[in-house]
């Protein structure tokens, strides 16, 4: 059974249209609904929507955006549910747009399951972006992963878990574009390497790895 969608018209110059949907069958149901206003150049938005499993799973939301005349603008999320074999997750996030045209802002999400647990979370300002993010799995070993973008300038990461690290980094000047890479195994085998891209010029590499004793090794 759907929801027909329902559009209305408020008094000028302001107009809203609502909307909603939903339905259900041998697997669950799930619906959702929201409206938007428009006002001059000025637009809001708020929706939400949710699901339910017939084992038991179950999922919800919202999210909301609005923009103004000036060039600005906000939104934000979130979710969360739970499956039918007990695992829970979660999102959420809120970010704004300056009258420049930059974002900032941050958000989050996380899970628990049988097979372990995850953590991420990513923010933006001024032009940089970081994310992190943690994942243990049902053994107990844990992963772990960084990284950082800056606008126009490039961007670095690193990781770590059981079968060793790694750490990449790539920036651009003057128009060349170089990456350097550096990673050991869990043995403690290492490399190093660095590429280097100029237009017009080709593509340069040198590499040096060392095996677990920190001997000199091929890298092939």
């Amino acid at each position: 059974m759907l929801v027909a969608a329902l559009a209305v018209a408020t008094s000028a110059p302001a107009q809203t249209r609502f909307h909603g949907a939903g339905g259900y069958g041998p697997r669950g149901s799930a619906g959702g609904g929201g409206y938007t206003t428009w006002s001059g150049n000025a637009t809001t938005h708020q929706g939400r929507h949710w699901a339910n499993g017939v084992n038991g799973g179950s999922y919800s939301g919202h999210n909301s955006y609005s923009s103004n005349p000036n060039g600005s603008a906000q939104a934000n999320f979130s979710n969360s549910g739970h499956t039918s074999s007990g695992g829970n997750f979660s999102s959420n996030g809120a970010y704004s747009r300056g009258t420049n045209g930059t974002w900032s802002g941050s958000s989050q999400s996380s899970g628990s399951g049988q097979r372990g647990s995850y953590e991420t979370s990513t923010s933006t300002s001024n032009g940089v972006t970081t994310h992190t993010a943690t994942a243990t799995n049902a053994d107990g070993q844990t992963y772990s992963h960084s990284g950082t973008y800056t606008q126009g300038q490039g961007y670095s990461r690193n990781g770590s878990g059981p079968n060793g690290s790694y750490n990449t980094a790539v920036s651009s000047n003057n128009g060349a574009t170089t990456r350097n890479t550096s990673a050991t195994n869990a043995s403690g085998g290492s490399y190093n390497g660095s590429t280097v891209s100029t237009p017009g010029q080709g593509i340069t590499h040198t590499a040096s790895c060392t095996n677990a004793s920190g001997s000199a090794v091929s890298c092939n």
